[in-house]
């Protein structure tokens, strides 16, 4: 009888533990369905096309709608001692609607202002909870080109060693995450032809930006820095997650 007991336990947990997992990867389709939308609006929104924003909007805060009901109540395993799970949902979710709102109104500059914290209160949600997804992953390198991009404007004195160093090191930071991202790809872009150029041509130019470090010759970094900025910012947008 004890034996039987001990093996029904067991029975429960695992069940237990696979609708845990069910719950979480519902959870993340979810959240990522929603992602898809903002991402996109803020793309038309960077051009001022807040038309087809608001649509993107609408779409994103039904969908962030659902993530709100259905998971409230009950969070999934990784999210359940987080005190902040809830408030954070019900915060983007506010905040989708303010800006669908000003998105409504033909004001794209301020319906893109008042989305700038969702893509950083999403990331900042899995961190604290120790997750991280793909999506995760394109915010660190897009977070990684900020002190490289910054000599755009600001030209390294290369013929300083450390500086050299420095942007050496900063371009070896970006370049791995770059590998990263790509290693934790979704299937669905595997045999994707723009992803592979686009990641590839990434991978090119950052690499590319050791023999201009070397040449000492900032014209060289300012020009690596340009294409790589272009790279960068449509991988987001295109294959952001």
């Amino acid at each position: 009888m004890r034996r039987l007991i001990t093996v029904l336990t067991l029975l429960l947990a695992i069940g237990t533990g696979f609708a845990h997992a069910a719950d979480q990867d519902a959870f993340n389709k979810a959240v990522s369905e929603a992602y898809a939308g903002y991402r996109a609006a803020t793309s038309y929104l960077r051009t001022g096309n807040a038309g087809l924003a608001s649509l993107e909007l609408a779409s994103a805060l039904e969908s962030w709608g659902s993530v709100v009901l259905t998971n409230s109540d009950s969070p999934p395993v990784a999210y359940m001692n987080d005190p902040k799970f809830v408030p954070t949902l019900t915060a983007i979710n506010a905040t989708l609607e303010k800006a669908l709102k000003q998105a409504e109104d033909g004001d794209a500059e301020t319906a893109l202002k008042t989305l700038k914290p969702v893509r950083d209160q999403i990331y900042d949600l899995r961190k604290r909870n120790g997750v991280r997804l793909y999506a995760d992953c394109i915010t660190e390198l897009n977070r990684a080109i900020e002190p490289l991009y910054e000599r755009r404007h600001n030209p390294p004195d290369l013929g300083s060693a450390y500086i050299r160093q420095q942007v050496t090191d900063e371009s070896k930071t970006y370049e791995k995450l770059l590998k990263d991202c790509r290693a934790m790809a979704p299937e669905k872009y595997e045999d994707d032809p723009e992803f592979k150029r686009l990641f590839d041509g990434t991978l090119e130019s950052i690499q590319s930006m050791y023999p201009a470090i070397e040449s000492e010759d900032p014209g060289r970094v300012v020009n690596v820095l340009r294409e790589l900025r272009s790279f960068d910012r449509i991988i987001y947008f295109r294959f952001g997650g």
